[in-house]
């Protein structure tokens, strides 16, 4: 039989895992990651290309990945291509042909979902599956079967990896994923559940911020969102391959006018950021906005690789609840 300890953390632009086999060494740690879009073969052949994976599973073929064309637009996470990208990030773990596989997971959870009894055990089911999960990734035949699945908001990771920053302190986490902005507001280490916000404030928001005014400075001609996705990604957009200087201006004026939106919504929510002893900025986004949030919030604390958060501090507790149950069985 192969234990195997897991973190998984499927957000709405990307998946990502931290984990090993229980009887390796912590050296043997990993990380996954990949975008989380899917292409259904059905709409026609394609040659595996980037970082991208060929998986076939209940009687259907579909690529993740870089190749992905569907992405989810819902905070619920109990939708096919969830399912996927979570039984995706598994297998990378695992030796294929291999039986008696037990993953033991720890899976980060929307704060909207968590907030909700019936909505986060009807994820967590929903993920772990009745019975043994047989999957096929890149030609390779993957069977495990999820033992025990724990449930922790996204966001939280920073609580698992860095305690002393929330010993005896009020810290405001805001965690900006894909989809959502997630507020989490700690009073030594604890968030009552009235102390959690669930936002629709996430990167596909940032985006519609910095394509309206790429939109504006192009005198009205319509810009895409993948190409205002680009502009993010690299800070403007390029005619004849160099920069257009407009279009720089455009998109830091689109990313300033989208953290003030942030921080009025936190104002909204009765939370003085100023006042706090430590605001701490989190997420796969925050990596785009972090010269701004620093601008804005003098004493903001943006951790290093900040999108891997969640992911490196629920691998802490996965390791915690697996050793416990070990030692109690």
């Amino acid at each position: 039989m192969n234990d195997y300890i897991i973190s998984l953390d499927v957000g709405k632009y990307e998946t990502k895992a931290i984990g090993r086999c229980a009887s390796d060494t912590t050296e043997s740690i990993r990380r996954v990651h990949f975008k989380t879009k899917l292409y259904d073969l059905k709409n026609g052949y394609v040659d595996l290309e980037g970082n991208s994976y060929k998986i076939s599973y209940d009687k259907n073929n579909y690529i993740i990945g870089d190749q992905g064309e569907t992405k989810s637009y819902e905070t619920s996470k109990t939708n096919l291509l969830h399912k996927l990208a979570a039984y995706t990030a598994i297998t990378q773990f695992l030796t294929p042909d291999t039986e008696n596989n037990k993953i033991y997971l720890t899976l980060a959870c929307p704060i909207s979902v968590l907030k909700v009894e019936t909505a986060k055990e009807q994820y967590k089911d929903f993920i772990k599956n009745d019975g043994p999960i047989n999957i096929i990734v890149n030609e390779k035949n993957y069977n495990f079967e999820i033992e025990a699945i724990t449930i922790k908001a996204e966001g939280s990771g920073l609580v698992y990896t860095e305690p002393e920053r929330f010993k005896n302190k009020t810290v405001l986490v805001t965690d900006f994923g894909g989809l959502n902005m997630g507020l989490a507001l700690y009073r030594n280490k604890v968030c009552k559940p009235s102390d959690r916000f669930p936002e629709e404030l996430g990167s596909d928001a940032l985006t519609e911020f910095i394509r309206t005014e790429l939109i504006k400075c192009k005198n009205g001609n319509i810009v895409s969102v993948e190409q205002a996705e680009n502009a993010l990604d690299v800070g403007y957009m390029t005619k004849n391959s160099s920069p257009i200087p407009e279009t720089i201006e455009a998109v830091k004026y689109g990313k300033e006018k989208f953290v003030s939106h942030a921080l009025d919504v936190i104002a909204r929510h009765n939370i003085h950021i100023d006042e706090v002893d430590s605001p701490v900025f989190v997420g796969g986004t925050t990596i785009k906005l972090k010269d701004i949030l620093l601008k804005k919030v003098p004493n903001a604390y943006i951790p290093a690789n900040s999108q891997w958060s969640t992911a490196e501090g629920l691998y802490k507790v996965a390791f915690a609840k697996y050793t416990k149950m070990k030692k109690e069985g």
